[in-house]
C-alpha cells in the first residue's frame, strides 16, 4: 500500500510565508501519514512490506520538514544580525 495524499512536496523556497504554509501542509501529511502508519503495524505488523514502504515515505516527509525548519531558522539568525 503506497498512500497519496496527493500533495506535493517541492524544494521549500527563500519566503517565509510560503515557508510557513508548506511546514503546516508537511506538518499535516506527516501527522496523517504517522496515524496510518500505527494502525498499520497494529494490523500487519512491524516487518510487513506495506509498513515499511509506508515508514520510508514518512522519513522522507520528516526530511523535508527539517529542511525547511533548518531554513527558517537561518533566516531568522541572518535578520537579527
Amino acid at each position: 500500500m503506497i498512500v497519496d495524499t496527493g500533495k506535493k512536496i517541492s524544494v521549500p523556497s527563500t519566503d517565509l510565508t510560503e515557508n510557513n504554509r508548506k511546514k503546516e501542509n508537511i506538518s499535516e501529511i506527516i501527522e496523517e501519514m504517522r496515524e496510518q502508519l500505527v494502525k498499520l503495524v497494529q494490523e500487519k505488523g512491524i516487518s510487513d512490506s506495506e509498513v515499511i514502504v509506508l515508514s520510508q515515505c514518512l522519513d522522507e516527509y520528516i526530511v523535508q520538514f527539517q529542511i525547511i525548519m533548518n531554513r527558517q531558522s537561518r533566516m531568522c539568525l541572518k535578520t537579527h544580525y
